[in-house]
């Protein structure tokens, strides 16, 4: 097969979410369809040795004016699609190119919706890819062979909303990157709590700038937990919060627990594992997701998780996951503290949730997705 992926976001120097998809379904098509041809086609330049490319895989730059509108994708894909004579064309970003209704031919076209939070979402109303988003998702699903989703809530969110044949959308759950299953290096996670926590014990939390992910919330609850005057660890924040940093500083400290929290930059991966090794407890506040990759990532490395008990993050964290209301401070407040107080009842079920976290391999999720390609072009 010659397969086109949309791969515009694995190409940024920082990729996250979607980029990191991308990323880990390149290196698993590199391994197991070695016969067939994939082309990445990317609007930002590439910039050689800074991503790792199979020798199945070629880049295609593609750019038009006009990115704010989409317009490459509007314009230029659909003849590219044609000109290159894909067998089938993925697009990964939630979006598809239009199908020219009045040009034969054309490769079938499977989608990832990874969620349609933001079609319906009152967040980010004035960002052009959210007002993009909300002007093609009906059609996208109209035109798509197959969608692609990572989970039931997910699935049942798309069909429900967008009128969608169930069948049409099939489970293709995420992964876990292979430094998470190869656990964190002797020591990594003493020497982590070193440098970020002073050497002391400490909460972790994957933080971000949109309501919907509910880090202010969070610290709001934070600052309640320190209040009792319980013995509370610093919480680390890392990431997602760039140029905000400081406003969320300034919130934490509104809190009353500035002192208590630390907000930490982009990390790279080896650091990322140590961060979740070595913390007490991972809290994943978010109001809404179509996953939940932070709560595997901590339990694949056995460590406890306090997350919402709202969407999707059940589905990934099933009983082995502590559970609270995102709408609630004291709901929130009340878990961390339970789960930070009775720790070791994680002790018992730690061996089941690192086996049940350990089944979401990338390599999976590839084998899934090449299956559907190969069943369209069939």
């Amino acid at each position: 097969m010659r397969i086109g992926l949309d791969a515009r976001e694995a190409f940024r120097d920082e990729p996250r979410g979607i980029g990191l998809y991308v990323r880990h379904l390149m290196r698993e098509f590199g391994a197991l369809a070695g016969n067939d041809e994939f082309l990445l086609y990317h609007q930002l330049p590439h910039k050689t040795g800074s991503l790792d490319i199979p020798s199945n895989m070629r880049t295609v730059h593609t750019d038009i004016r006009g990115d704010r509108a989409r317009l490459w994708e509007r314009l230029q894909m659909p003849f590219r699609i044609r000109r290159d004579r894909l067998d089938i064309y993925h697009g990964t970003y939630n979006t598809l190119p239009p199908r020219l209704r009045f040009i034969p031919g054309g490769a079938p076209m499977v989608v990832t919706l990874h969620d349609v939070i933001v079609t319906y979402w009152p967040d980010d109303i004035d960002d052009p890819f959210v007002r993009y988003a909300r002007d093609v998702t009906k059609r996208v699903v109209r035109d798509a062979a197959i969608i692609l989703t990572v989970s039931e809530w997910s699935k049942r969110d798309i069909c429900e909303r967008y009128g969608c044949d169930p069948a049409k959308v099939r489970l293709s759950l995420n992964g876990v990157h292979p430094e998470f299953l190869a656990g964190a290096p002797s020591g990594a996670a003493d020497l982590i709590r070193t440098k970020y926590a002073s050497g002391q014990r400490y909460v972790f939390s994957p933080g971000a700038v949109l309501e919907r992910k509910n880090t202010g919330r969070m610290l709001i609850a934070w600052g309640q937990l320190c209040a009792r005057g319980a013995n509370i660890p610093p919480l680390l924040l890392v990431s997602g919060l760039g140029r905000e940093a400081d406003r969320f500083r300034e919130r934490a400290a509104q809190a009353g627990c500035g002192d208590r929290v630390r907000i930490l930059p982009y990390i790279d991966r080896s650091e990322l594992v140590a961060l979740y090794a070595g913390a007490e407890l991972t809290v994943y506040p978010s109001l809404i997701e179509g996953f939940g990759i932070p709560v595997i990532e901590s339990l694949v490395l056995g460590t406890p998780v306090a997350a919402s008990n709202t969407s999707a993050m059940p589905e990934a964290g099933a009983d082995h996951a502590n559970y609270f209301d995102p709408n609630s401070i004291e709901s929130m407040a009340h878990t961390i503290e339970h789960a930070l107080a009775h720790r070791s009842d994680f002790d018992k079920i730690r061996p089941a949730a690192i086996a049940r976290a350990r089944t979401f391999t990338w390599q999976r999720t590839a084998e899934s997705v090449l299956a559907t390609y190969r069943e369209i072009v069939r």
